[in-house]
């Protein structure tokens, strides 16, 4: 049996991989958010769902058991605001078909793709996240993000995606989610490129679109009723994906950062009757009032720096905001840091999301938004069930409860605390373990005795060369050649075995430990094999994670 079916129990060319097994996570503190505080309790995981979940819970007898001692169990993080997979400059061509008035291509371009305005775009079809994105996010707790263009004035059709290793098409949670709208105009620039290329002219253009899909829908139904004369309907995309949205069975999604912006995308909610969320809100407490009357609100917490922030200053007006004699750097940003706590006192119930921002710096802001005022269990609350509820999967995911699906973190600490730790995350019940930072390097003096480079936790081992690795597991024996580069604490190259050579990742060193991933591709699907080991001269001892099936032991020997 050749190695990289070994390492994933895969003997026929043609099997689809399941999902991983049944777990019992046990003695874990469990925030169900939703139903309290389990001090010691058990999750049962089967077939990537949570099967059960409680203090008396006992561990099925076909589990494997995690002792999570001392550990912390929460449901995944769900970011809303999310680019991930999406390429910058779609290709040309795969848009709306600009039929009805909903694109803005010029008479005998219909073919033209108008970036920024294609209600009918469909996300799913599109994504194609990377392996480092997906591990970024998924290590800081983040198990489901929700995938739209960040641009435009008619964006596409939004598409939850879980951020396990396969591929993220097939794995969709939910699309369509909303149709996602902005003020901006055509190909995402802003004002200045062609119609519409100014506010006004965005705002015209959405309401015809807009009034455009009512007349097309009744059009619609009195010809599907059969009624003899009829006008047929045509055919156009951008036309039938809005809709559903003029009849409030798909929500409309409206980027809304400034407090004009708000109640411009509300004025335009109401009008239409749509199923208004309103995304961005970073002014959302000089817009309470507005904020009430939507049916939903996603907080970015983009942060964005004063000079950013036009409508009105910070600096010399709206003396209940911000005191003139105070206005300086420091107070506009505390002022932006409690928008979230400013809109939880007045009642508004929102989600959070990062606005694009990376993973840890999403999650250092919603440190800053509790420390501003936010109760913590709000906060939780804001980027697990209720981000869940607004994207309207809150029956499958935001908390740990049995029947959703299993989108679990395991930390040592508060996972919206300083130093949470994130050991493991699991999605769709597939386990992911995190690979822990090496520690700083740091170098010896001139007094300090010999030189090189050492680590807090002892001499750094030397792992950059060729190695012959032989992984042994219930399956058999087997053997492949792993050559690799060093640099400092950093390790990266490439594994080759008789189907073929993949990529060595996140390979770090820590004194004479070394951790190291390969991506194996089986079947078009993905699945991330983790290495840990000793470094002993030029030999190398320590286990691969396989999975739902289980571990190898490996031994790797160094080339001369």
């Amino acid at each position: 049996m050749r190695l990289l079916a070994l390492l994933v129990g895969i003997a026929l060319p043609g099997f689809a991989l399941a999902q991983d097994g049944t777990w019992a996570l046990t003695n874990a503190r469990i925030e169900t958010v939703t139903r309290g505080v389990i001090e010691r309790g058990t999750v049962v995981i089967r077939d990537g769902l949570i099967e059960a979940v409680g203090a008396d819970v006992r561990p099925p007898a076909d589990a494997r058991i995690v002792d999570l001692a001392g550990k912390r169990v929460y449901p995944g993080l769900i970011d809303l605001t999310s680019t991930m997979g999406l390429a910058s400059a779609p290709a040309a061509g795969g848009g709306g078909s600009g039929g009805s008035g909903t694109s803005a291509a010029q008479p005998g371009s219909a073919t033209v793709r108008n970036v920024g305005l294609e209600p009918g775009r469909v996300i799913a079809n599109e994504l194609r996240p990377s392996a480092s994105d997906i591990r970024a996010a998924r290590d800081a707790g983040i198990t489901t993000v929700l995938v739209a263009p960040s641009r435009g004035a008619f964006r596409g059709l939004s598409a939850l995606v879980p951020l396990r290793d396969e591929s993220a098409e097939q794995y969709v949670v939910k699309s369509p989610v909303a149709l996602h709208m902005g003020f901006q105009g055509a190909q995402g620039s802003g004002f200045g490129g062609r119609y519409p290329a100014t506010l006004l002219g965005v705002i015209a253009y959405e309401r015809q679109s807009l009034y455009n899909a009512r007349h097309h829908a009744a059009v619609q139904e009195r010809y599907r009723a059969g009624a003899r004369g009829a006008v047929r309907p045509s055919y156009d995309v951008d036309l039938d994906a809005l809709v559903p949205v003029v009849r409030g069975a798909v929500p409309a999604f409206f980027a809304a950062d400034r407090e004009n912006e708000i109640r411009r995308a509300v004025r335009v909610g109401e009008e239409f009757d749509l199923k208004l969320t309103i995304v961005g809100a970073t002014e959302g407490f000089r817009a309470i009032d507005a904020l009430k009357r939507a049916d939903g609100v996603v907080v970015s917490l983009d942060f964005p720096r004063s000079t950013e922030v036009t409508g009105w200053s910070y600096r010399a007006t709206q003396r209940h905001a911000l005191d003139d004699s105070a206005a300086t750097d420091s107070a506009v940003r505390r002022t932006l840091e409690s928008n979230a706590a400013t809109l939880h006192s007045a009642g508004v119930r929102f989600a959070l999301a990062s606005g694009g921002l990376r993973p840890g710096e999403f999650l250092g802001n919603v440190r800053k938004a509790i420390a501003a005022g936010l109760p913590r269990d709000v906060a939780l609350q804001a980027v697990t069930v209720r981000a869940a509820e607004i994207a309207g999967v809150g029956a499958q995911l935001g908390s740990i409860e049995a029947g959703k699906i299993a989108n679990l973190v395991v930390a040592e600490r508060d996972i919206l605390g300083d130093s949470a730790n994130v050991r493991m995350v699991f999605v769709d019940g597939i386990r992911h373990e995190v690979i822990p930072q090496a520690a700083p390097e740091r170098r010896r003096g001139a007094g300090g005795g010999r030189g090189g480079e050492r680590e807090e936790g002892g001499e750094m081992a030397r792992v950059a060369g060729t190695w012959d690795i032989t992984v042994t597991s219930p399956q058999g024996e087997n053997r492949a050649s792993m050559t690799v580069t060093q640099s400092g604490a950093a390790l990266e190259g490439t594994m080759a075995t008789e189907m073929g050579t993949v990529q060595v990742t996140d390979g770090r060193i820590t004194g004479e430990r070394v951790t190291f991933s390969i991506a194996v591709p089986i079947s078009g699907q993905t699945t991330t094999i983790v290495f840990r080991g000793t470094v002993d001269g030029n030999r190398m001892t320590g286990t691969a994670d396989l999975g739902a099936m289980g571990s190898a032991t490996f031994t790797g020997e160094r080339r001369p």
